[in-house]
């Protein structure tokens, strides 16, 4: 008989973009942002690290664009999986906010940024991404 484990999710965390060179971080809450990561457990740490990389990745897809990016939030959060080996079986990433104005751009943006992204593309696991862009940032 397989072992079944029970359901757990991890996060969210959030990046928050606002167009300077410091990236803030929050747990749970996007108001509640420092600029530091979180660091409550190794999964939140890797889940940070996602968030970040599509932060980064999406300034050089919006410069390969030659578009600048509007304030935004990456909001990544993970769902265990069900047997063993313990681990994260998807994670979901979700940008809150209009990169920019015209979405269809936003959009080449943001399928750029996660064809780049070292660390989703390191990942074994799904990785899904989409956005909210009525979220007021």
């Amino acid at each position: 008989m397989a072992i079944r484990l029970k359901p757990k999710s991890f996060g969210p965390v959030f990046a928050l973009y606002n167009g300077s060179k410091i990236t803030g971080y929050a747990f749970g809450d996007p108001s509640n942002s420092t600029p530091y990561p979180s660091t409550q457990t190794p999964v939140d740490t890797l889940l940070t690290s996602l968030a970040y990389c599509i932060v980064l990745s999406a300034e050089l897809a919006a410069s390969e664009n030659n578009t600048k990016l509007n304030p935004f939030i990456i909001k990544v959060s993970g769902i265990k999986a069900l047997d063993l080996p313990s681990r994260v079986e998807k994670m979901n990433i979700t940008i809150l906010g209009q990169l920019v104005e015209d979405s269809s751009v936003a959009e080449r943006i943001m399928q750029r940024a996660k064809s780049i992204c070292t660390v989703s593309n390191t990942l074994s696991c799904e990785v899904s991404i989409a956005t909210e862009p009525d979220f007021y940032v």
